[in-house]
């Protein structure tokens, strides 16, 4: 099961979560692949766009990072957040015995 968790700790800065895998046929699993894409797709993002300061592990399976933007983007790390965190919970939705969003 993969288990994913937004934590806010201030208003710019959070503890990102991915753990797990949906399946064991790494690479070919349909669900771990949307899942890869939308962590993907929300760490570079705000890395590119929010001038994002990563710190963690960041590998296959067990992600758990804490991320803080610069103050005056929190409102906008406050939607992307909240956009990727619908996506996060419409793949939950869909395959709830494979996903779980905290």
């Amino acid at each position: 099961m993969i288990v994913i968790s937004f934590s806010e700790i201030a208003s710019n800065r959070l503890e990102f979560t991915v753990t797990g895998h949906s399946s064991n046929n790494r690479g070919k699993d349909i669900v771990c692949a949307a899942v890869s894409t939308l962590v993907q797709t929300f760490i570079r993002g705000i890395e590119k766009n929010l001038n994002a300061k990563l710190k963690g592990k960041f590998q296959s399976g067990d992600c758990k990072l804490l991320i803080e933007v610069p103050e005056k983007l929190a409102q906008e790390f406050k939607i992307i957040s909240e956009i990727f965190k619908e996506g996060f919970h419409k793949i939950a939705e869909s395959y709830p015995e494979q996903v779980k969003l905290n």
